[in-house]
């Protein structure tokens, strides 16, 4: 219930331009790539994982300052990617998918130009019907994430900063669960990214 309040909180901020606290309210864009982990191990015959390819990332966000070291945001996190199916050292092309992810976060000015963030949200898979996605993408999933970004003076007069955002979450779906796989997987992605933002205050 409270997350559901942050998020209302922040979307009437993005949509409301009257509001007294819009002055503190920024929005960003970031794009670059994301690499992910093994969706599926199978090994009871020969070696087979299920991959995603190295994907393209976007990313928007609005940003909510709350205090001069401290700012809340919300974001959208999409990325489209092929499948990849490794075995017996060769590849193969599995078809593609989409993750969607919304998260709720905290960020953290740091020295340097450095800025940490840590947040929580939810990811969904679209745009599978087959193979391990025949039955369904399995809902959505919980997912953590971390991110470190840097602004030096440079990009920051540009309201520009690189970012390096970390994410896990446990992927399973109804097909491996009938195919007899017994528990969830962990996927971890990581992004490397360039922000651009405009709008509230003077620093990204």
């Amino acid at each position: 219930m409270r997350a559901g309040r942050f998020l209302a909180f922040f979307l009437v901020l993005a949509v409301w331009p009257s509001s007294p606290l819009t002055a503190q309210v920024s929005f960003h864009v970031a794009v670059g790539a994301r690499y992910s982990s093994t969706l599926v191990h199978d090994s009871i015959v020969t070696p087979v994982d299920l991959r995603p390819a190295i994907a393209p990332a976007l990313l928007a966000t609005v940003r909510q300052v709350l205090s001069a070291r401290l700012s809340a945001d919300i974001t959208l996190d999409v990325a489209p990617s092929g499948l990849r199916r490794h075995e017996a050292g060769s590849s193969f092309d599995a078809g593609s998918m989409t993750t969607a992810a919304f998260t709720v976060g905290l960020r953290r000015a740091l020295p340097w130009g450095l800025s940490g963030r840590a947040g929580f949200g939810a990811l969904r898979y679209l745009g599978a019907s087959d193979g391990v996605f025949r039955e369904g993408a399995g809902g959505l999933f919980p997912l953590g994430t971390l991110a470190v970004a840097i602004a030096p003076p440079s990009l920051s007069r540009r309201r520009v900063e690189l970012e390096a955002r970390y994410d896990v979450h446990r992927f399973f779906t109804p097909a491996l669960r009938n195919d007899g796989f017994t528990g969830a997987r962990p996927v971890h992605r990581v992004a490397l990214l360039v922000r651009f933002g405009w709008g509230g205050p003077s620093t990204p």
